[in-house]
């Protein structure tokens, strides 16, 4: 959206733009200063930096479980929904549908070794069924309905996409994907970011001039299963339309990289004349917006 932006502005003609997380290696925190008898606690980085909501001073899961409970969202429906994520990620790999978005990443080894070579995610891969049902809630041990199984996943990741007017495209003698539609921000309590999306889609859909019936295909970042369930029951979305190849809890949800691999999917997903939305939540209450055609 700051790439678009600043397309749009005159001040740049060709962007690129995207992110990365390796949360794998992200630290443990300690104090600085003299370690005191005792010992020392280390902060988990993930947790202190990245899954804390910095206002009520609580983990993202217990303001997704505030959610549920406010929405009547059960832990069974959170279940059943990541289960379908993953059978849907499954089929998308297995049927090719997403291998063309897809960069095969190398991964040099000591001469003696073989080099490594990544060619999918490997998260969906990832999953026991049998045992999904029976997992313990994680944030809230009684009465609660998140957890680690229908909860996004902690994972490495990148991606990018360019982006230029259409005069930089005709100059370069190059073929978009698509078109930025419009886009839009919009915020709530922190406590209730996870239906922010439903927020900013309903003020990207009046900007825009469009209706849910023009879009094609939604992608609302599956942070947890519940944030998902919970905008397509605030905003009455078809299921069938909603993250048709899964989403974050079944492919992995490297902070950084999400928003922008859900924007582009939706781009090598939709037909030529189609458009498709993508919406993603944050941390603190907001959430992002973004409509796009297939050109």
């Amino acid at each position: 959206m700051m790439a678009s932006q600043s397309l749009m502005c005159g001040h740049q003609d060709v962007m690129v733009a995207g992110g990365m997380e390796s949360m794998s290696n992200v630290p443990f925190y300690m104090n600085r200063g003299e370690t005191k008898y005792g010992g020392v606690n280390l902060q988990d980085g993930i947790v202190s930096d990245g899954l804390t909501d910095v206002y009520n001073r609580i983990h993202m899961g217990n303001c997704a479980e505030n959610t549920a409970k406010k929405l009547g969202i059960s832990r069974e429906q959170q279940d059943q929904y990541a289960i379908n994520s993953y059978k849907k990620s499954a089929e998308a790999y297995l049927s090719g549908a997403i291998s063309e978005e897809l960069v095969h990443v190398k991964i040099p080894q000591k001469k003696a070794q073989t080099e490594i070579i990544l060619t999918e995610d490997e998260e969906y891969k990832r999953v026991n069924f049998d045992k999904f049902k029976k997992l313990n809630t994680v944030f809230q041990k009684e009465n609660g309905t998140v957890t680690a199984g229908n909860a996004s996943t902690i994972n490495d990741g990148g991606a990018a996409c360019v982006l230029m007017t259409a005069q930089a495209a005709n100059r370069l003698n190059v073929k978009p994907l698509g078109r930025v539609v419009a886009f839009a921000d919009a915020a709530t309590d922190p406590i209730d970011f996870p239906v922010a999306p439903s927020l900013a889609i309903e003020k990207l859909l009046k900007l825009s001039g469009l209706t849910k019936d023009d879009i094609t295909l939604w992608e609302i970042h599956e942070a947890f299963s519940l944030v998902a369930l919970a905008n397509m029951k605030l905003l009455e979305l078809d299921p069938s339309k909603v993250n048709i190849h899964g989403g974050a809890v079944s492919l992995g949800h490297p902070i950084g990289m999400s928003a922008t691999r859900i924007v582009q999917h939706l781009l090598y997903t939709l037909k030529p004349g189609q458009k498709g939305l993508a919406a993603v939540c944050n941390g603190g209450g907001g959430a992002s917006s973004i409509i796009v055609e297939k050109l």
